[in-house]
């Protein structure tokens, strides 16, 4: 699952943190990045009392962090394209602040980019459309994986 991403104005978005969003209808909202919502169970998430589709501002790159190794991968993102969060219902935190829980939605990734970020998650790319439905845009191919570490000779 994608860990980081950057927007067109440089700015680093991370996991775990508020996150800038935009409702359908163009109502900004806030939420705290935590966690990820499957595109195949998108309508499972909103049937949910309280639950909302948002978006955010247009992206440059999305990375994934390798469990194995450590490592951040980047890829970019295509033109004019948004990720997607799931924010549920409002919850109140210790400080007595109302609060929500922004889950990215994802999609199941290609094999190229299984390779690449050795993930079995990538980002949903899409702009809202009218009715409030998601226009999917296609991801931009990754860079070529990695070839793997050399074990040990001896």
């Amino acid at each position: 699952m994608p860990h980081l991403f950057r927007t067109l104005d440089g700015k680093l978005w991370k996991a775990s943190q508020p996150l800038d969003l935009t409702l359908a209808d163009g109502t900004p909202i806030a939420g705290l990045w935590g966690g990820s919502a499957q595109h195949e169970k998108l309508d499972w998430w909103l049937r949910k009392p309280g639950h909302l589709l948002a978006q955010t501002d247009v992206v440059a790159q999305v990375a994934v962090r390798d469990d194995d190794t450590g490592e951040i991968n980047w890829g970019d993102a295509p033109s004019a394209a948004r990720l997607f969060f799931v924010l549920e219902s409002p919850s109140i935190g210790k400080n007595g602040e109302s609060y929500r829980i922004a889950k990215m939605v994802t999609v199941a990734t290609t094999p190229a980019e299984l390779a690449y970020f050795r993930d079995t998650r990538f980002s949903l790319f899409g702009t809202f459309k009218p009715d409030g439905t998601i226009a999917v845009i296609p991801p931009l191919p990754p860079p070529p994986a990695k070839p793997p570490l050399q074990g040990e000779l001896f």
